[in-house]
């Protein structure tokens, strides 16, 4: 029988045991402590569809809030400006979307109808509401059954004044429309190549509309029932002959056609306008170093103020809002949004501060004399102005009605009084009772 010499897989097996052995009996055995977890941070989604340079100030004005707030984070998250009130919409109604978004003021009717954004009252203390500018408020509130309440916290407002080229005058500005008539008749040169304009005005329902009350016009009465037909007749009709006088002036180019207007300015062929608060920026690359804005001038010597419509970039609130922290850190952004640091960052990009307790004359090299002076002027024209209106029947309805009366009239295809009477009969039929 052959015998076989023993495997030494055995014997590697116990030197293996035994060296295992003294290097866990020679060396004390090292505790392991447990690395903490780093604390995690709330993240709270902001949609806006601000434009580059005012969305550079809200990217530091928010930044500076996550820094001040370690235990929350906001993320901004930019979206197309034309569909953002709708995803908006649709991303609530799927059961997301952002906890908070920027929106202009004229959309909360749609947001709350369609259950989007929830009640802010809660957010805003009485000192803080205080001191925001009342028609940028005014312009957030939206009328349910239950009255009206409070639906986004105003951040910036937008309204119309005058924009002049300072150089073209020795004093003021106009401040009432025969002499603003006057001046840019003066100005113009229709008949030169190219043609010199002293007043370029686009004639929408937009820019319009302030002059209506400046004529004593009345679309609805302080109970809501519409009034444009009855005590609001005169002054209506008044109107609208004015504007179609407007358009038939040789010496002004008063027009529908935005883009004829436009195209004058930026070729500098006009030296007067009426624009909206968030054109400043064009009109300061436009005129750089004489650049006057002033409110818009009141209706001959004496005569009616007219009264713009003022909207604002309103701050709003999902109403899947659900936590208690969500709830807090929400609050505490509006403050931040509406405290004189971030009030003053937009200012320097052009946005006009809410807060009225902003001084617009204190120390900041930075900010030119030319934007100081266009802020005083749209806070003084903000104080006639009137919240925009911001129903879905305001925005479809209403505004489709005025459109037309307008439109006829201004081009003169039917009269004033015809189209003040039509556009009366289609109020009252698509408004039904107040």
């Amino acid at each position: 029988m052959r015998i076989y010499p023993p495997s030494p897989i055995p014997y590697l097996l116990v030197l293996f045991l035994f060296l295992l052995s003294a290097c866990t009996t020679t060396t004390p055995a090292a505790t392991a402590i447990p690395t903490p977890a780093a604390p995690s941070r709330g993240v709270i989604i902001l949609w806006h569809a601000w434009p580059a340079p005012v969305q550079r100030a809200l990217a530091v004005s928010v930044e500076r809030f996550n820094r001040n707030n370690p235990d929350v984070q906001v993320v901004l998250q930019s979206r197309p400006a034309a569909s953002l009130r709708d995803d908006f919409i649709a991303a609530v109604a799927e059961g997301g979307g952002p906890h908070m978004a920027l929106l202009p003021s004229h959309t909360l009717g749609y947001l709350v109808e369609s259950g989007t954004i929830r009640s802010v009252e809660a957010l805003l203390a009485t000192d803080t509401r205080n001191q925001i500018l009342p028609v940028a408020l005014g312009a957030t509130q939206v009328e349910t059954a239950a009255g009206w309440q409070l639906y986004g916290l105003p951040i910036s407002f937008d309204t119309l004044a005058l924009y002049y080229n300072t150089a073209n005058f020795t004093g003021a500005p106009p401040n009432d429309s025969v002499a603003l008539l006057a001046a840019a008749r003066g100005l113009s040169n229709p008949s030169g190549d190219p043609p010199l304009w002293g007043l370029a005005y686009n004639l929408s329902l937009d820019r319009t509309i302030g002059y209506l009350y400046a004529f004593e016009g009345q679309i609805f009465d302080a109970q809501g029932q519409v009034a444009l037909g009855l005590e609001g007749r005169t002054g209506g009709e008044a109107w609208l002959a004015w504007l179609a006088t407007l358009r038939d002036d040789p010496h002004i180019l008063a027009s529908f056609d935005g883009i004829a207007v436009d195209s004058a300015l930026r070729s500098q062929q006009a030296l007067m306008t009426i624009d909206w608060a968030h054109a400043l920026p064009t009109y300061s690359a436009l005129w750089p170093d004489s650049l006057g804005v002033a409110p818009l001038p009141q209706l001959n010597p004496g005569g009616g103020v007219p009264r713009p419509y003022l909207q604002s970039e309103t701050l709003v609130v999902n109403v899947r809002l659900g936590s208690a922290a969500e709830e807090r850190t929400v609050s505490a952004f509006a403050r931040h949004m509406l405290s004189e640091a971030t009030q003053r960052e937009l200012l320097h990009v052009g946005q006009q501060p809410v807060l009225m307790s902003l001084d617009l004359e204190w120390a900041d090299p930075n900010l030119s004399a030319e934007l100081r002076a266009a802020a005083s002027a749209f806070r003084l024209q903000a104080t006639s102005a009137l919240p925009m209106p911001n129903s879905r029947t305001a925005n479809e309805a209403v505004r489709n009605i005025l459109l037309d009366m307008h439109s006829s009239a201004v081009r003169r295809l039917i009269s004033p009084s015809q189209a003040v009477e039509s556009a009366d009969a289609a109020l009252r039929e698509a408004v039904g009772p107040p």
